[in-house]
């Protein structure tokens, strides 16, 4: 088979915004990649979230799915740890507000349900999910297996955990 010099090879690039030093203002301290206490005590959340980030747009179609631009993203995360003045909810796209929200999450120093309680948390569930029914207990055990056997798969799928549970969590919740 000849091949077409023509063709044009597209490869997908996962966009994810990377770690950055960021250099705070004389007066500021960062946000990015800062403790949770630390980030109270400097007085920088609202209702335990970084306070630029609350935003309307809740009905935004693909809000957190659609990734905002890469590029604006890392200039607002430079600004914000900076400690510059922003107005996320007149200046910005939603996709990018959003975006900026992942990428704090994904930079906390911990996550945000620690490991101590991470354990007491799957203990608790699941002790919660031999109370289920028999049949519903079978088929959620039976997805399960089936999803992590799909995810072990997910360089050649594209599905990893986070997309399966994006796309079966309304199935299984209802």
């Amino acid at each position: 088979m000849q091949s077409d010099s023509s063709a044009v090879r597209i490869q997908k690039h996962n966009a994810k915004i990377s770690p950055e030093l960021t250099v705070p203002g004389p007066d500021t301290s960062p946000v990015f990649g800062v403790t949770l206490e630390r980030l109270r005590e400097d007085g920088q959340l609202v209702c335990g979230v970084p306070s630029p980030v609350l935003t309307p747009g809740v009905q935004q179609r693909g809000l957190f799915r659609l990734s905002g631009s890469v590029v604006r993203t890392r200039q607002l995360r430079l600004k914000w740890d900076r400690g510059e003045r922003m107005d996320l909810e007149v200046e910005e796209d939603v996709s990018i507000v959003a975006s900026l929200l992942k990428l704090f999450f994904r930079e906390l120093p911990s996550p945000i349900i620690p490991e101590p309680q991470r354990k007491d948390l799957v203990l608790s569930l699941t002790e919660k999910l031999s109370r289920l029914p028999v049949d519903n207990h079978r088929i959620l055990s039976y997805i399960l297996h089936f999803l992590s056997r799909v995810a072990s798969h997910s360089q050649s799928n594209h599905m990893p955990m986070e997309n399966l549970a994006t796309v079966f969590g309304p199935c299984i919740f209802q």
